[in-house]
This record gives C-alpha cells, structure tokens and sequence, in this order.
C-alpha cells in the first residue's frame, strides 16, 4: 500500500518542474525542437520533460492504488487510518498496526480444574444466584440428593446432582435470599429450611417428599412461618443449634446483633456484641468476630468476647472452619492477609490464636468454603484452591495454594462462547459457594449459572491421627501400658518363693519320709482320717486319735 507523504512530495516535484517548463518562451521551444540539440541547456531541458512525464505517470499510478486501498478499508472496517506499505513478502513495515493486528487470546485451555474436580451438573437460573445450600437428604449410596439456591428475587431453586430442577419455589418475600440453613425434622423424608433476606425479613419453609401412584417421590416446598418481617438491617449469618428434641435458629444482622428463635417462630432472646460475629462453631455456641473471639449463654443470653491473639488489631472480613477439625478455622483481613485460627474451650473459657498468616494477593468480594483438606476462595473471576492437610512437620495447617482457575475456563468445559455473554454475567455482587464439607462443590459461576462438582484431590489420612499422637490420650496409653507391665514383675516376683499351690503332690511326696521313722506320728491318708471321724461322732465321744505306727518298719 502506497505512502501519502512520498505521493504529495511527487505531486510537489511535479509542479516546480512544470513551473520550470513554462517559464521558457513557447515559440522558442518549437522552433529549436525542429533543429538538433546542440545546445547543452536543450538537452537538459529536454531531460527534465522526460522525467517529468515518467513521474507523473507513477503518480498517478500510485493514487490509484491509494483509493482502491482505501475503499478497501471503508467496506470492511469504516474507518479510515494510516496505511501501512506492504512488502512482496508480506511483513507489515509499520509496528503499530502490527500490533492492532496480532491475534488476541479469547481463553486458554487449564486441565487444573477438570483434573480435580469432575463435572456432575450445570444449572440455569433466571436471575443471579446469591446463596446455596446443600439439603440434609441422602440418598441410598449416602450422598447429598437435593441442592438449594436462592436467588435476587427471592426465590429458592432445588435441583438434584444430575441438574433437573424439582422445585422452583416463590417465597413470601421478593428481597435477595443471602442467608440460607437446613436440617431435618422429627419425621423421615422432612426438613426445614431457613431463608434470610436482605431487607431483614426471616422465613422458615417445609421440605418432603410425597409418594405418588406411580412409587416415585416428588419434592414439595412450602412456607411455614416467618420469623422477623422485612424492613431492617440484611441478614448476614444463619445457624442451627441443637439442645435435645429444641432446636433454636441463631442469626445475626449486619450491625452484629445476634437474635435467638424457637423452632415455632417465636423470640427466645436477643444480645448485641462489641464485635460483628463471622461464623459460628456448630453446636458450641462459640463464633468468631471481626476482632477476636465470643460465646453465646442461652441460659441467660450474655456473650462473652475476648481478643484473639496475633490479629494484631486488624479486621477479619470472611471466616470458614475445616472440614475435619472444628477447631481450625481460616480466614481472610483487612491486611490482605490470609489467617489459620484455631479456637479452643468452651463457652466458659475459651481461647482464640493465630498460628499463621500470609499476604494474599486478591481482589474482593470473598466466599471461603472447606472440604476435607482444602480450603477454597472464590471472587468474582476466579477460585483458588489452598492445601491444608500438610503434615505437622511442615508447620502444621497453613494454606498453600494449589492451582488458580477462572470462572470464565469453568464455564468454558459446558458452554459455547456464542451463549457466554460477559458483559451480563459479570453483573454479580458476591460470589456464591457451598460444600457437603466431605467433597461435593456447589459453585456460582457468574450471572446466573451454577455448577455443581465432586472433587478428586487426594486427602491425607495421617491428617485425622495427628491430634491424636501430639495430644494427652498418647501419654494416657503410655502410662496404662506401663502401669500393667509393673505390677505383672512385680506378681511375678511374689510367686517366685514358691508354688502357688501349696498343697501339689510334690510337697506331699516331700513330706512322706517325716512319717517313716516308728517313733514319729506321721499325717494319716484323708480317706482314712475321714472314717475315722464317722466312727467318733457315732460313739459320741471325741478325743485325741493318732495313726498306729507302720507294721513294717524299713
């Protein structure tokens, strides 16, 4: 493609030496072009004609050109920019337009995610999902069967694992459903599940099954009670506690404080901590706060808060606790900084430290979720995925990150790029996780689709036993173990003076020689002394009797 700036600087060139060309006298020039050039300045003159017509020629030439490259660009593009000047061997000459046309990288192809984690099923929603929770029902293999996801209109989907939704359920409240518990009822093939929403409101619905003729269960949901009406605070954190046959629903607001529920709905009571509480322990009624530690007192509804050691006065924002200890607990600061916590005792005295921390370079919004050891983030692009079942010897606990993977390359294994709109599915507030804590993920991959998976990290074994030989119970073993191996020497060294039958047939064979000798009065048989002792007590009479001295004597 041809230079607009050479083209202009022929078109100048062209004009001084036409301007050259006429400033001679026109008859002049046709006479002496009738007679031979012998004048030097002819010649030259004459040259420069020549020259003059062979560049306008390839000016004209190269404008030609020039407007067939840019008709070009106006059909396929409709913008017109500077044209680069192509070689014969086709390298573009200008940089700049050859980086406007490099390939651009749409996605690239990451086996971390599909290698670990094996797709089950994808859902649909007609709005974007904001909580997920994993109904208590099992089926015969022992695997959760129902799923539930709330969304920003308020309604609550349950889909099985192979994705066919059963339930696409209106609650009493249009507001966003961001708090979500279940747990089975007193009768078989029922639960309960409490919804909070984000203008406040709390309502409790009725999960079952029913049978039908054909002996195929059908799932029904229906509300059964609404705890607080609408109009207040968002409802951050939902819990269930367990005390016998009376279960309590314990919630928390966003200002912190925490109300108490009967199961019918009615308020048992309500305390407002200093701090914002996170998480609860399940069925310890200990939580941790945005600055430490607390617990809960249904007796007389006082909470009791302490510090946790090594926070170092910054704020927690997300908590999650292990899968296989309750105790562990990790989360992530206002530093940047991802935390390992443990959190020991009871309600009376309790204890919260920090055993380690770690800068974490990733954006927020946050949802944390544990599975058997692993932890897993989730923002709005991306989900990490951290190891916590590191052997005690490699500082016992602390998350080391696996592998990252973008929501967009997840979604990629079950969608086409022509039904992928980003534009719209990146219109979500808080990312969305939930786990079965063993290894089924429930995830929201943005906008309104969700994914569920089994995970196929391997899990350390030695992980469960490790408390178990740092703690007591090994000294406790060590101590039966050595107690019973001293008391077995030392009844070994009471009855190695002698037999413990004193009365065996070696001692009477030892002691037959005492009786051999006449003038001695040796221990008759027992047969013997026994008729002996009938013919006393048939005469009446009892006295001294002695054995009469052998007949024979040796």
């Amino acid at each position: 493609m041809a230079n607009p700036h050479k083209s202009r600087f022929f078109l100048f060139f062209f004009f001084i030496c036409h301007f050259i060309f006429i400033s001679t006298p026109f008859p002049t020039v046709l006479a002496n072009a009738k007679h031979e050039f012998n004048d030097p300045h002819e010649v030259l003159l004459h040259k420069l004609e020549e020259l003059v017509k062979n560049l306008s020629e390839v000016v004209s030439r190269l404008e030609t050109k020039v407007l067939k490259e840019y008709s070009k660009i106006d059909d396929g593009v409709g913008i017109k920019d500077e044209i680069s000047l192509i070689k014969y061997d086709g390298r573009m000459k200008n940089q700049g337009d050859e980086e406007k046309k490099k390939g651009v990288s749409v996605t690239k192809y990451s086996p971390f995610w599909s290698e670990r984690f094996r797709f089950m099923s994808a859902l649909k929603l007609g709005s974007a999902a904001t909580c997920i929770n994993i109904l208590p029902f099992r089926d015969y293999e022992g695997f959760s069967k129902y799923v539930g996801v709330g969304d920003e209109r308020g309604r609550v989907y349950v889909f099985l694992r192979n994705g066919d939704v059963v339930v696409e359920f209106y609650t009493e409240c249009e507001s966003p459903v961001v708090a979500m518990v279940s747990y089975m009822s007193v009768y078989k093939n029922e639960s309960f599940v409490v919804t909070g929403h984000r203008n406040g409101a709390i309502l409790m619905h009725k999960v079952y099954e029913r049978l039908n003729g054909e002996e195929l269960s059908s799932l029904v949901m229906e509300t059964v009670g609404k705890f607080v009406e609408g109009n207040r605070l968002p409802i951050t954190t939902l819990e269930v506690h367990h005390v016998g046959r009376m279960r309590y629903i314990l919630c928390t607001d966003l200002s912190g404080k925490v109300q108490v529920f009967r199961e019918e709905g009615t308020l048992y009571g309500s305390a407002m901590p200093r701090s914002r509480p996170l998480v609860f322990l399940k069925q310890r009624l200990l939580f941790l706060t945005e600055t430490g530690a607390g617990s809960l007192d249904l007796r007389n509804m006082r909470i009791k808060e302490s510090e946790c050691e090594g926070l170092n006065h910054s704020l927690a924002q997300n908590y999650v606790f292990g899968a296989t200890k309750r105790s562990k607990a990790y989360g992530f600061t206002s530093d940047g900084d991802l935390i390992h916590v443990l959190l020991l005792g009871d309600i009376m005295n309790f204890k919260c430290r920090v055993r380690s921390k770690k800068k974490l370079e990733i954006n927020e919004p946050l949802a944390f979720q544990a599975i058997k050891g692993y932890l897993i983030i989730v923002n709005t692009e991306k989900v990490f995925v951290f190891n916590v079942s590191t052997p005690h010897y490699v500082r016992a606990g602390v998350p080391r990150l696996l592998f990252s993977a973008s929501l967009d390359e997840i979604k990629s294994s079950f969608l086409t790029y022509q039904v992928m709109d980003t534009n719209k599915e990146r219109v979500q507030v808080m990312p969305v996780i939930a786990s079965d804590r063993e290894s089924l993920i429930v995830l929201g991959l943005g906008g309104e689709y969700v994914g569920m998976y089994r995970s196929n990290l391997p899990v350390l074994k030695g992980e469960s036993n490790t408390m178990l030989w740092t703690s007591p119970v090994l000294f406790f073993i060590l101590f039966l173990f050595g107690a019973w191996q001293f008391f077995a020497k030392k009844k070994e060294a009471f009855t190695s003076w002698g037999t413990d039958d004193p009365f065996s047939s070696s001692s009477a064979t030892n002691s037959a020689p005492l009786g051999s000798n006449t003038g001695e009065r040796p221990f008759i048989d027992s047969s013997s002394r026994s008729s002996d002792m009938v013919d006393l007590r048939s005469n009446g009479l009892r006295g001294r009797r002695y054995a009469s001295p052998s007949r024979y004597p040796s």
